[in-house]
Order: structure tokens, then C-alpha cells, then sequence
């Protein structure tokens, strides 16, 4: 029988993990949804703030002013895929969006590899504290709980603008309805610039809180896998915002903590079940898919909107 205390670890670790799957994921989500866009260039634009971070960290810039200024950065390079790219491609043309974010995907990782020197191995400083806690007589890592929090605490503050904020409620009446939206005054342009810079600085915060962390106090390291167009954390992303259908901001974000939890408790399971974490990631996903579960959470105009 497998013991409390193994189980509350992997558990607060399960749920640091679903913390930056359920940041991604609502930046997906806020993307596709805004603009239309299945933006598979999201993590290689996130990873564009973990190189600056390295960069300002190395030239003698406290880590948290590092991650801060480097915050700035992503928000920048969404903006400008967006307004020289992805405004010119009509939404109806999903697979040639669905190709160019690829393109874009790779042009940005390649440009992180460059910048790192094609290095195999990038040691990265830790900027969260670093220490113990305990909790219920077990000694849980501070970064994981910090890293639970602020991605609640963000995504919270996230949802609530989102939905009562004037700027919010603009982004949302364009994710319905475009046209309608734009007849109602609302510019269609500058709600999705502020989507993809939104959408763009999730993404970087969800890397910066777990690339510069996984080695504990030695801080963190950028490997080959990291650095490819997908990274290594993008696929269970996805998942997670399938679990919303692509349109269900707080499912998405839920999604998210439910691949971590899955993906890390499988940790402790008998082998051969243990070896088969990518496996049951990969199924969740494809039973996503087959379930169609956007038909949950959306009316039946977005439902037209999303599918015009």
C-alpha cells in the first residue's frame, strides 16, 4: 500500500505541473478563440522570455527584475506574428493558419538555439524561492507551491477581467460574433492584439515558473527537447484546452490541473502502468477529440462562429 506522504508530494507536483499546462492552455484558448488561430508557435514564443531571462540574469540583473523585464518580450513577438502575419490570413483558412504557426514555431526556436549556441545543456538560475513547507507532517518543494498559487492567483484575475472588464467583454464579442461585433463599434484588430499579447505573456510565465525550477536549488536547465518548435510541454497544453473544446476558458484552465495530476500520479502506479505517461496524456487527448466536448460549453452562436 503506497503511503500518505508519497502520495501529497506527487500530488502538490501534479498540480505545479497542471499550473503552467492550465496557463498555456488558457492562452491557447484565448487565442484561438479571438482570432481563430490554432497557435502552435505558443511555446516557442513563451521560450523567447526564458532566453532574455538567461540573458539579463547573466549580465548581473536580480532573477525576479530579469523575469519581470523578460515578461515583456513574448507579449512582443505575439503581437508582431499577429499584425505581419496572421491578420492577413482569412479564418476560414484553417490549415494554412495551422501551417504558418508551425513556421512560425520553428523560426523562433531556432532563434532561441542561436542565441544559446546550440548548446546541448543551459543551466538556468532559479528566481522563485527556493526552500521547504510543511504541510500535513510532508515537506512539499516551495516552488511548487508557489507556482500553484500564482497560477491561480493570475489566472483568477485573468478570468474575472476577462468577463467584466469592458476590454474583456470586447474580446468575447468578437470570439462570438465578429461581424456583429465589429457593426457594434468594437475594433476587431486591436481586441485581437490583445489577445495574442495576453494570450503570448501566459505562455512565457508558464515557462519561466517551470523551466527555471527543475532541478530544485541548482535551478534549471534548457535541454535540446525544450528548445524544438513544440517543446515538451505543448501537446498536454493542448489537452487541456480540449477539455473546454477550445472555448471554455475556466474548463481549459481545470484541464490543465487534471493532466498534471494524471500525468504525475501515474508516478506511483505498478509498472508497466508507470512507464505509460505520455501514452495516457496522448489517449485523454484523442478522447477529447472523439467526445467533440465544445458542444458543453458553448451556444449555439459561437458554435457558428467558431465553425464559419
Amino acid at each position: 500500500m503506497i503511503a500518505a506522504h508519497p502520495v501529497i508530494q506527487v500530488t502538490a507536483f501534479g498540480l505545479s505541473s497542471g499550473a503552467t499546462f492550465g496557463l498555456l492552455a488558457l492562452g491557447l484558448v484565448l487565442i484561438y478563440r479571438t482570432t481563430g488561430a490554432m497557435n502552435f508557435s505558443h511555446w516557442a514564443i513563451g521560450l523567447l522570455a526564458v532566453i532574455a531571462y538567461l540573458y539579463l540574469a547573466n549580465e548581473g540583473v536580480p532573477v525576479v527584475l530579469a523575469m519581470l523585464l523578460a515578461l515583456a518580450l513574448s507579449p512582443i513577438a505575439g503581437i508582431a506574428a499577429y499584425r505581419l502575419v496572421f491578420r492577413k490570413i482569412p479564418r476560414a483558412n484553417q490549415v494554412v493558419t495551422i501551417l504558418i504557426t508551425i513556421g512560425i514555431a520553428q523560426l523562433y526556436a531556432s532563434l532561441a538555439a542561436m542565441v544559446l549556441g546550440f548548446k546541448q545543456f543551459t543551466r538556468l538560475p532559479p528566481w522563485l524561492p527556493q526552500g521547504k513547507v510543511s504541510f500535513v507532517g510532508t515537506q512539499l518543494n516551495t516552488t511548487d507551491v508557489v507556482t500553484i498559487a500564482l497560477a491561480v492567483g493570475i489566472a483568477a484575475g485573468f478570468l474575472a477581467w476577462f468577463r467584466f472588464t469592458r476590454t474583456g467583454r470586447a474580446l468575447r464579442a468578437v470570439a462570438q460574433n465578429r461581424e456583429a461585433a465589429m457593426l457594434a463599434g468594437i475594433d476587431d484588430v486591436r481586441s485581437s492584439t490583445i489577445a495574442w499579447g495576453i494570450g503570448s505573456a501566459l505562455a512565457a510565465l508558464a515557462l519561466l515558473l517551470v523551466l527555471p525550477h527543475v532541478a530544485g536549488k541548482q535551478g534549471g536547465l534548457i535541454t535540446t527537447f525544450d528548445i524544438t518548435p513544440f517543446g515538451t510541454l505543448l501537446i498536454p497544453a493542448f489537452g487541456a484546452a480540449l477539455v473546454g473544446g477550445l472555448v471554455n476558458l475556466p474548463m481549459a484552465l481545470a484541464g490543465g490541473f487534471a493532466f498534471g495530476l494524471v500525468r504525475e500520479l501515474l508516478v506511483l502506479a505498478p509498472k508497466p502502468w508507470s512507464d505509460l505517461r505520455a501514452v495516457a496524456a496522448a489517449l485523454l487527448i484523442l478522447l477529447l477529440l472523439v467526445l467533440r466536448t465544445e458542444r458543453f460549453f458553448v451556444t449555439a452562436q459561437e458554435r457558428e462562429a467558431l465553425e464559419a
